[in-house]
């Protein structure tokens, strides 16, 4: 059968047809790669959740509030007594060590000879003190009967002339007596009280060496008495050592983290050994860094050493319970703070802002904020499980829609 040729109008009308069916074509191509390119585009943004910062963990242990050790002291002598026991709970001024002094003891001996000497001294100067007053007594009534005889005798008679010569003789006499007797008096009392000074010296030196041959040490605070006998011989062993009841919690942090430890805040102490979890308050904060800590490596055939050092600063905590002496601890401080990624924050002047992404659309929201290099520390603007673009571009707008990953 033969084909019918196709008139010109119909190969015109044809080829208008096919005209606007590539020109359709082209168009959904060209609308299908927009919609494509804006999808792509919706979906390049990524989205981070803000919340508060993981807390920091440090490492600590619990130590007693206070220690006193007493050590063998050799001034003192020899212990020759611990007067508490192992675990005996003491209180202040509780005597914990007795001392003996064999060198002191011997001088103590030798000087209460010399003691006796003294006393025997003193008592020879009191008797001769009494016959010097005793003959002083006598001259003087000698005296006193020869002035009463010289001042009675008359002497308008040749005989009473006489007389009343010999008792102004006497008396002359007599007086010259008495004056020797008040010099013997004077020395006498001279030497009673010397050898009573001597004496005085000699007890006070005898009772201070009396005080050192025994002599004891009392505890300066309360708390339980942790006894070792080594010490009563070695005086680089503590003989007793007084641990206070009350403890804390000493730990340390590194010069990275120590600007968010501060005195008064709360903190969690989880014992490593148990599951406890045990409430705890910062009390101290020392401003003053630890030794160094040094961390040194070989390096190479040559062996050279790698060095870096750390600072570490201890803290104070003190806990709302009781906790065993010498456990290993972690203290958990929770930091109220929530941080902003260095891309998610732009800038227009002074102004700090980021694109918080709600119900599908973004909203520019100013900020404040502090710049911590890596990142930025939120102040206001923003709060805990708010949504942000994590990496805005120039393109993004207030109010704009997107669909995000």
């Amino acid at each position: 059968m033969k084909k019918k040729k196709m008139t010109k109008k119909q190969k015109i009308r044809w080829s208008i047809i096919a005209g606007v069916l590539a020109l359709l074509l082209l168009i959904g191509v060209f609308v299908y790669s927009q919609m494509r390119t804006n999808t792509a585009k919706e979906n390049k943004y990524q989205t981070v959740t803000l919340k508060k910062s993981d807390p920091l963990t440090f490492n600590g242990v619990v130590q007693a509030t206070n220690t006193q050790d007493y050590y063998l002291d050799q001034t003192l002598g020899k212990i020759s007594e611990i007067n508490v026991q192992d675990g005996q709970e003491v209180a202040e001024g509780t005597v914990l060590l007795s001392y003996t002094n064999t060198e002191y003891q011997a001088q103590a001996d030798e000087q209460s000879t010399n003691l006796d000497k003294l006393n025997l001294a003193v008592a020879n100067a009191r008797e001769t003190l009494a016959l010097a007053q005793d003959k002083q007594a006598k001259e003087q009534q000698k005296l006193n009967d020869a002035i009463t005889n010289y001042n009675n005798t008359n002497e308008n008679s040749e005989e009473g002339a006489a007389k009343k010569e010999q008792y102004n003789q006497e008396k002359t006499q007599y007086e010259s007596s008495l004056d020797a007797a008040s010099d013997a008096v004077v020395q006498a009392r001279q030497a009673l009280e010397s050898a009573n000074v001597e004496l005085s010296a000699a007890n006070q030196s005898v009772n201070t060496i009396r005080g050192k041959v025994s002599s004891t040490i009392a505890s300066a605070t309360k708390g339980i008495a942790y006894i070792n006998e080594k010490g009563k011989n070695d005086p680089s062993v503590p003989a007793v050592k007084i641990v206070s009841n009350e403890v804390t919690v000493e730990a340390k942090a590194s010069e990275y983290d120590y600007p968010q430890v501060h005195q008064d805040a709360a903190v969690t102490i989880k014992p490593i050994t148990t599951n406890q979890e045990i409430a705890g308050t910062i009390t101290h904060v020392n401003k003053l860094p630890d030794q160094a800590s040094e961390a040194a490596g070989q390096a190479g055939a040559a062996g050279a050493a790698a060095t870096s050092s750390v600072s570490n600063y201890s803290f104070i905590v003190k806990p709302a319970e009781e906790l065993q002496y010498g456990y290993n601890v972690q203290v958990v401080l929770p930091l109220d703070e929530i941080r902003i990624p260095k891309k998610a924050v732009k800038k227009t002047g002074d102004t700090h802002y980021v694109f918080a992404y709600r119900k599908g659309k973004v909203r520019e929201v100013t900020i404040q904020a502090e710049d911590k290099g890596d990142y930025f520390l939120l102040k206001d603007g923003l709060k805990d499980g708010d949504r942000i673009i994590s990496n805005p571009d120039k393109s993004l707008r207030d109010g704009q829609e997107l669909a995000v990953d």
